[in-house]
């Protein structure tokens, strides 16, 4: 869930307009005397923060009463972390901090401040801080391991720094502080929903850019803090339990095990780190299941293997996707009806949902939305063959040159090849066999990093690499399987013949905008 943080404190001990914002809000950025506040604010807020469970950050500044802590010092570094220590003494315990106005904007833009912040911050035991993602501030704070809460301005207009490449708050003299309550609004949505800002100042042609956002601050001064914070909140809360029925975690029971797990959508940026994005085989099948019932498309699915006993808990609806189980639907002690697959089919809570035999495929996905989140009617049955003109007729898996495929001696019988899946498959990749022939004049040769669908040439036989797999590999990477069809290997099952293809990059991209046309299908407006 998006947080709302708010600086309080700045305008008096227990000023009313401040003590009525926190009944709204998660985080409250307390001023520690360095541009606003005292020690008998802090206090009195802090005391006020426990009382109405909200969070407290200690908001530092600049110690620049006089300009409220918006104009630019140049301190010794000394001086400057003495004063920040300064302040936060009347704080005592904290865990997050918040940097304010000129300091907060130069951190932002400053690698040597940033640094120099970050580093303080880290020593004083402090354990999380918030900044912009895309800031210097981030950056520093990332590389130290203090946490970072990700913040957006939601009664503030931003700019494009083009030079830096990045988001910047546009100047408060030049226009930059929203004041009508529609349009703040309007912009939280577009950054909690759909992760992303207007820089344009012309409503009609919006100029969008991406921002990710933990948290989103209203700042206390605004003529509309209160409104916008009261609003802001119930639409929160209102999206968060829509989410809490969205999906099948504590929304049913599992009374027969099978071989199955939660999935959702892979989580790619940590491969640096040795971390594989993971996620569903067949996250074109989750993404599908979920959107057929109006929930976020990356909401967690059952993936099912080995069929399971399902109860469910909560009155809503499900949809099967991916592979095609015979399914049951049991209710009271009346005899089962038989559940088609890709429909959305009606539950109450107690019901129990059994499998039979599998049809074809080797995942199937159980999407789940509980009535309570509200939201759109399910869309009718849609079969598979609706929404898969993106994959090749014949059935083939379609593949790109690797980095090694100059070395493969006769490229050509990778095509002619009649391979087969073995029973040496999970998921981090499938073994293939085949006749022998393939080969390749590397020989030793240092480990490189690996894709999702990175094909790589053993001295036994080619190993192609699915969404769990490893993050570096030191086998020739022959080639690898365009995006598109990542998925429609989620679904080969072992001892099954497998056939490719090699095409462009240009054709590569056009497969997978239709496939992602397919999907826009099924969103809600």
């Amino acid at each position: 869930m998006t947080l709302i943080n708010c600086d309080i404190g700045e305008q008096g001990p227990l000023h009313e307009g401040d003590c009525k914002l926190m009944d709204f809000i998660h985080i409250a950025n307390l001023a520690c005397d360095g541009h606003a506040g005292d020690r008998e604010s802090v206090s009195a807020f802090r005391a006020l923060a426990i009382e109405r469970g909200v969070r407290v950050a200690a908001h530092l500044s600049y110690p620049d009463k006089p300009n409220f802590g918006r104009a630019t010092m140049k301190l010794p570094e000394a001086e400057l972390l003495a004063a920040l220590e300064a302040q936060l003494k009347l704080l005592p315990g904290v865990a997050l901090v918040k940097f304010h106005g000129a300091l907060y904007n130069d951190a932002c833009r400053d690698a040597a401040l940033a640094g120099l912040l970050a580093g303080w911050v880290k020593r004083s035991g402090v354990t999380g801080l918030l900044a912009p993602a895309d800031s210097e501030l981030a950056s520093a704070a990332y590389k130290l391991d203090v946490t970072v809460l990700r913040e957006a301005f939601i009664d503030r207009r931003y700019a494009w720094d083009g030079a830096a490449g990045h988001l910047r708050l546009a100047d408060r003299k030049a226009g930059g502080v929203i004041t009508d309550l529609a349009e703040a609004l309007a912009q939280a949505e577009e950054i909690v929903k759909r992760g992303r800002v207007s820089v344009s100042v012309a409503p009609a042609a919006p100029d969008w850019h991406e921002i990710k956002a933990d948290t989103v601050c209203i700042h206390s001064d605004s003529p509309i803090a209160l409104e916008l914070a009261g609003a802001l909140r119930g639409a929160l809360d209102q999206a968060e339990k829509a989410a809490a029925a969205a999906g099948v975690r504590g929304n049913i029971r599992l009374v027969k095990p099978g071989f199955c797990g939660t999935a959702g959508l892979p989580a790619y940026g940590r491969q640096h780190i040795g971390v594989s994005p993971g996620g569903a085989m067949d996250c074109f099948s989750l993404r599908r299941g979920n959107l057929m019932l109006g929930n976020p498309e990356g909401s967690p699915a059952l993936e099912i293997l080995g069929p399971p006993e399902i109860e469910i808990l909560m009155p809503g609806r499900f949809v099967l996707t991916g592979a095609n189980l015979e399914a049951f639907l049991h209710r009271g002690g009346g005899a089962p009806a038989g559940v088609v697959h890709s429909r959305a089919c009606e539950a109450e809570a107690g019901d129990r949902l059994t499998f039979g035999g599998k049809r074809y495929g080797l995942h199937t996905y159980f999407c789940f939305r509980g009535r309570e989140g509200g939201g759109p009617a399910p869309v009718e049955a849609l079969p598979y063959s609706a929404v898969s003109g993106w994959a090749d007729p014949r059935g083939r898996i379609r593949v790109l040159p690797g980095p090694e495929y100059h070395c493969l001696e006769r490229p050509e019988l990778f095509f002619i090849t009649q391979w087969r899946t073995t029973y040496k498959m999970d998921k981090m990749g499938i073994r293939l066999t085949g006749e022998p022939g393939l080969t390749c004049s590397m020989g030793n040769m240092i480990s490189g990093a690996v894709a999702d669908g990175t094909i790589q040439l053993t001295p036994e036989c080619p190993i192609i690499l699915l969404r769990h797999r490893q993050t570096t590999g030191g086998y020739p990477r022959i080639f690898n399987v365009i995006s598109a069809d990542m998925d429609l290997l989620g679904q080969y099952a072992p001892n099954q013949a497998v056939h490719f293809l090699q095409v462009t990059l240009e054709q590569a991209r056009e497969f997978a905008r239709q496939k992602e046309e397919a999907l826009a299908k099924l969103r809600r407006p």
